[in-house]
């Protein structure tokens, strides 16, 4: 059959949550339920279900019906919070570490560091999980050896909602844990993968915080004594590179032109790698990024989708000049629906972060310098808007034009000329 594969399922269970194949009318109905439900129940993921044609072509008595969408979640036990809460109390230099499962705990998660007096530090999917003003915001700097250090010195660290990944970290492949680790999360395998915890609490992030909050009490901590996250973000700013200042120009334009709740979505490029830190937030949801499996192609399809489900919400696509390219044909998708979707391409004429790992190894710079397409003239040639800038303030003001244009509008900006 055309297209046909030996075992399409098997392949896309390798990828997917759930992943089923129907042979029966009564499969469609069980697995679709099974899908539903696995989105959920414990951590989300994708789910699939394929039909055969000869399945789809069959008719059926069973009748139509609406699922249940109550959403089934792990609680944890007494004995877990009671364990947790006991390392917490005990602790001298507790510290935090959330992820995109703490993303509708942050109420609970803000009173808890508040009572702990101690530091918050997130992963990019956790962004905007408190306000970026707050005085117990780390932000997002796990990969900062200056973050790395002081989670080191904690005695107590808690993982809430976070697989504590190596895209996470980007420039170790492990963080140095020096004190003991407790861990929250509604997936079980992450509770004795290589960060095994101490103390496993399995359970949604916002029952679980809930528990602990009820059973911890106020005090002046680690936090306070050591002044607050200025000083390491300081340390942090100083090590800045032109490249790095010229990318965070950019991102402070981007910023500039977007209102209060405008969203980001960011595709594997180096300028996405630094505003995982450098781009303010102050609510979850508001920045995405591909940390899991490092998507080259991310920014444009899912940014799409975002504009289709909230049309009325500003949106970006964020990316490299090689990583737009590999989904580019999504532009003519965003042209047929008329949607304003500013895409911001950032050309540096390479696979950037590749080459510069290549330039420190001290090896040849092979097929990571290619040659671009002129995006202005590609992008009118799918019947999208473009635009080339060149500094800040004309990056701002093409963006403010896109949110207003009734169609997709992609605007070049030339890397080396933020670069002073």
């Amino acid at each position: 059959m055309l297209h046909e594969l030996y075992d399409q399922a098997e392949l896309a269970a390798g990828v997917f949550g759930v992943a089923r194949s129907a042979h029966s009318a009564e499969d469609v109905r069980d697995h679709l339920r099974l899908c539903l439900a696995s989105l959920r129940t414990g951590r989300p993921r994708p789910a699939y279900l394929e039909i055969p044609l000869d399945v789809l072509s069959e008719t059926t008595a069973l009748e139509a019906q609406r699922f249940d969408t109550a959403a089934l979640q792990p609680q944890a036990s007494a004995d877990q919070i009671e364990a947790a809460v006991r390392l917490l109390a005990g602790a001298a230099r507790p510290l935090v570490i959330a992820g995109g499962g703490a993303r509708r705990a942050g109420t609970e998660l803000k009173r808890l560091v508040e009572t702990l007096d101690c530091p918050l530090v997130t992963t990019a999917a956790g962004k905007g999980l408190l306000t970026e003003s707050h005085p117990s915001n780390f932000g997002t700097s796990l990969p900062y050896r200056p973050l790395q250090q002081l989670i080191a010195d904690a005695d107590v660290v808690l993982a809430v909602g976070t697989e504590l990944g190596e895209t996470d970290m980007y420039f170790t492949t492990r963080l140095p844990l020096g004190g003991l680790l407790i861990r929250i999360d509604v997936d079980p395998v992450k509770l004795s993968d290589q960060y095994a915890a101490d103390v496993c609490v399995w359970s949604d992030a916002g029952t679980a915080l809930h528990s602990i909050n009820q059973a911890v009490t106020p005090r002046s901590g680690w936090r306070t004594a050591i002044g607050g996250p200025a000083k390491y973000r300081a340390e942090i700013e100083a090590g800045l590179d032109a490249k790095t200042l010229a990318q965070w120009s950019a991102l402070r334009a981007i910023k500039s032109a977007l209102p209060w709740d405008g969203v980001v979505f960011t595709d594997m490029t180096q300028i996405a790698y630094f505003g995982n830190y450098a781009y303010p937030v102050d609510h979850p949801g508001q920045w995405f990024h591909p940390s899991g499996y490092g998507t080259l192609g991310f920014a444009l399809p899912a940014a799409l989708g975002a504009k289709v489900s909230s049309p009325d919400r500003a949106v970006i696509a964020l990316a490299g000049d090689f990583g737009l390219q590999f989904t580019v044909n999504e532009l003519i998708t965003a042209v047929e629906a008329e949607l304003s979707l500013p895409i911001v391409v950032w050309n540096n004429s390479a696979l950037g972060q590749i080459r510069d790992d290549m330039v420190a190894a001290g090896i040849a710079q092979l097929g990571v310098v290619g040659r671009n397409p002129d995006f202005v003239a590609l992008a009118r040639a799918y019947g999208a808007e473009g635009y080339r800038v060149r500094d800040a303030t004309a990056r701002t003001d093409a963006i403010s034009t896109a949110l207003t244009h009734a169609g997709p509008t992609v605007i070049e900006v030339i890397a080396s000329n933020f670069e002073k």
